[in-house]
């Protein structure tokens, strides 16, 4: 018998010791970090392009982009492959490094915090919903706003 919650599936990740999801429906894959190339004059955020089996990407630092400081990369780095939707249904696909790239989970949607529950939260933050397993916390992350559609082909329109 159904119980009838809806749950959705989140890719989990790590960035420091703090545990991050994003919807499945973002992510392409998951590759390790390896090569890349880096462009002049690029925002601090933006490490450079890599080649992802023959298509050219920007290669996106999560770390700097949120206001983290920047760590060594690691054997356990990765890069999340996101795509990123704008207005009428337009997508660009970019590489976000991330410091480990955890598991595929379901989250039922009552089990989320909305981060507008929590005083003080600022509204602006692209944390869109807290998850509270016991003390493990999962903060919600909606990249749309961690890397907008629109601010991504600036980005790319300077790297051509």
């Amino acid at each position: 018998m159904s119980t009838g919650k809806k749950s959705e599936a989140y890719l989990t990740f790590l960035l420091n010791d703090e545990k991050f999801a994003v919807h499945v429906n973002y992510v392409h894959e998951v590759v390790e970090f390896n090569k890349y190339t880096r462009v002049p004059d690029a925002p601090a955020y933006m490490l450079g392009i890599f080649n992802l089996r023959g298509t050219i990407l920007p290669l996106l630092d999560t770390r700097i982009k949120l206001g983290l400081p920047q760590k060594e990369k690691t054997t356990k780095t990765r890069v999340i492959i996101l795509n990123i939707y704008g207005e009428e249904d337009a997508i660009t696909s970019i590489g976000a490094i991330v410091d480990v790239a955890r598991e595929v989970v379901e989250i039922e949607d009552e089990s989320v915090q909305k981060p507008d529950d929590i005083e003080g939260f600022k509204s602006s933050t692209p944390i869109t919903g807290i998850v509270n397993d016991h003390g493990d916390i999962t903060m919600i992350m909606d990249i749309n706003r961690v890397f907008s559609f629109d601010e991504l082909n600036q980005v790319g329109k300077a790297t051509i």
